[in-house]
């Protein structure tokens, strides 16, 4: 029950500090004001996260939380269907576009002017690539590539599927989420499948 308690605790601790990197920024939001907008004290913070640092380390975790990637993944990676496989990289940039875009445009525009924001950036990143190569895995797995995989293979697919990216699209082209993912996609399918 306790341990039930505090993981709530963090949870509403670290929502609390997303809505507000995504209002004010990460310097303009303190420890105080995560505490106060998560309705315990600063100490509780310190108790159950740590620093700002802490919790911004944490928000990887809550963007693939709230983009809901693991209930993703696992049916797409057990139906053994090539093109759902393929398409996992697009679906889950969707994903996290629809339901976290406000903390993930935060995290990018301030990357440059805060380190501990890029941090976040490149380990978001770091797990993006990851999965890109499992996708080629699997896909080399069921003999369905086009061509021999290598580091090129994997690193495209990632570009292609880039978070980033689909920021320009939409901020830069007016793109929806809807031509955003069956562009990427469509990309997918060409780069990797038979």
């Amino acid at each position: 029950m306790r341990e039930r308690q505090a993981e709530f605790t963090r949870n509403e601790i670290l929502l609390a500090a997303r809505r507000l990197f995504a209002d004010r920024g990460f310097t303009q939001t303190s420890v105080r004001d995560i505490a106060r907008a998560a309705g315990v004290s600063a100490q509780t913070v310190y108790d159950s996260i740590g620093s700002k640092q802490a919790v911004v380390a944490r928000l990887n975790d809550l963007i693939d939380s709230e983009a809901g990637i693991g209930a993703i993944v696992g049916p797409i990676a057990a139906s053994g269907d090539p093109q759902q496989v393929a398409a996992l990289s697009a679906r889950i940039t969707r994903s996290m576009l629809e339901n976290c875009e406000d903390i993930v445009r935060a995290l990018v525009t301030g990357a440059a002017a805060e380190p501990e924001l890029q941090v976040v950036l490149d380990e978001g990143h770091r797990r993006h690539v990851e999965g890109a190569r499992t996708v080629v895995r699997m896909l080399q797995d069921m003999e369905a590539l086009a061509h021999p995989a290598d580091a090129a293979t994997s690193e495209t697919l990632a570009a292609i599927t880039d978070i980033r990216f689909a920021l320009v699209l939409r901020e830069s082209y007016g793109w929806s989420l809807d031509r955003i993912e069956v562009w990427m996609t469509a990309a997918s399918h060409d780069l990797l499948l038979r």
